[in-house]
């Protein structure tokens, strides 16, 4: 999403979108709301305002209920603002449905699918290249050696709709007994997200699982429809030291005129959608001739 933003965004500024997979990806199986409505109004896509509840259901106290959330879904001990909900509203705008394809047909350049690139790509290259690609593959394609440990949380989704349900909401799920970490409602669709385990994991546990959400929710089972699971390859990136990260893609914008764009491109965790449509101003200015400040201000954290 944060390539056909940029493309979408810069428009007849970009030569050519290269995608190494066959077809438009979509990968994206969990919650897709934004906090503003600043990438709908980037892009002219009519976005959806609506109010969304949080709440998160009570395990043992607000201390342990952090903890074990941040370990659920993180991997580590931390105290998280998340699982505080306590059912407040909060505006939100909702994307199309087919939001992806609509990106794609905001692009002026021709999108290239299946075509791979590495070093010798990069080099090749005669103009600037805004790349998505993960931080650790662009290093390992680049050389750079670095002694920062990449970690990720894999998981598995479960998706489906939800019969005669019009609402908005997120369940925060803190018990570590339960393999739901957080449940959304965006209209009649349900994201179930359970970080840490494989799809072959929540097929197993299947209808234990759903009997456990319908419960959760206040839904009876019977109402959910077409429900699946689907892999999440990259359920939450942990941090990494922001002097290393900002380091490299300083060195990659000099060396090779990349300017990484993206949550996992700049391995930002907390990135947003619509933190990236400032991130490709800044770019922009970049590329037009900056000065170091500006440069320091694309790579800030």
């Amino acid at each position: 999403m944060a390539g056909l933003l940029a493309a979408g965004m810069l428009r007849s500024d970009v030569a050519r979108v290269v995608e190494a997979q066959p077809s438009l990806p979509n990968n994206h199986s969990a919650v897709l709301r934004f906090r503003s409505s600043i990438v709908a109004d980037t892009l002219n896509i009519p976005f959806k305002k609506v109010q969304v509840m949080k709440a998160s259901v009570p395990w043992q106290n607000p201390v342990a209920d952090a903890l074990a959330y941040s370990k659920k879904t993180n991997g580590s001990y931390a105290l998280r603002s998340s699982v505080t909900a306590n059912g407040e509203m909060s505006d939100r705008y909702i994307a199309p449905t087919n939001f992806i394809q609509r990106m794609a047909d905001n692009v002026m350049a021709p999108i290239e699918f299946g075509e791979p690139v590495g070093r010798q790509w990069f080099e090749d290259q005669a103009n600037p290249v805004i790349s998505t690609l993960p931080m650790p593959m662009l290093m390992g394609m680049l050389g750079w050696e670095t002694q920062e440990n990449f970690a990720s949380v894999s998981g598995a989704n479960i998706v489906g709709k939800i019969q005669d349900c019009d609402a908005y909401c997120s369940l925060y799920v803190p018990d570590p007994l339960c393999q739901a970490a957080r449940i959304s409602i965006t209209g009649d669709d349900l994201a179930v997200e359970c970080p840490g385990f494989t799809a072959d994991d929540i097929n197993f546990w299947f209808d234990d699982v759903v009997e456990e959400v319908s419960k959760m929710v206040g839904v009876t089972s019977q109402h959910f429809h077409k429900l699946e699971v689907k892999h999440q390859k990259y359920a939450k990136i942990l941090p990494i030291a922001a002097e290393e990260r900002k380091r490299f893609m300083l060195w990659a914008t000099e060396h090779y005129g990349i300017y990484s764009l993206g949550r996992f491109a700049t391995w930002r965790p907390g990135l947003l959608l619509d933190d990236v449509v400032n991130d490709v101003r800044v770019i922009a200015r970049m590329i037009d001739g900056s000065t170091y400040d500006q440069r320091k201000a694309a790579i800030g954290g």
